[in-house]
């Protein structure tokens, strides 16, 4: 199995946000959820940007298997983005990368 966890997460605002969020700025919110709710220690632990989309403010996460939960509860009870309220909608999550490619609901026979 593997040891890491993969997430595709999008960040959508209550109100029109027009300011560009680059992946810096994406992560370092997402560090700041999980330091929020768990400390320091867990904010410490490696969580990747494996892909960014900026336009639509959508990336790929990868975070070790064994905080996946931390993450996901952070990520759930973050609520703003620099003051601004936001909602981080989780898409899917899956331990296997190769998951997050394809959905056999958009699959045409």
């Amino acid at each position: 199995m593997s040891k890491y966890y993969y997430l595709d997460v999008s960040l959508d605002f209550a109100e029109p946000y027009e300011t560009e969020i680059t992946g810096v700025y994406f992560k370092k919110n997402i560090v700041s959820a999980v330091n929020q709710l768990f400390g320091e220690v867990a904010a410490a632990v490696n969580i990747d940007i494996l892909k960014y989309n900026s336009a639509n403010r959508r990336a790929v996460l990868r975070v070790p298997k064994t905080h996946y939960i931390k993450l996901r509860s952070s990520l759930t009870l973050c609520g703003k983005f620099e003051g601004h309220p936001c909602a981080y909608t989780v898409h899917k999550a899956t331990p296997l990368l190769l998951a997050l490619q394809g959905d056999s609901r958009d699959y045409t026979y």
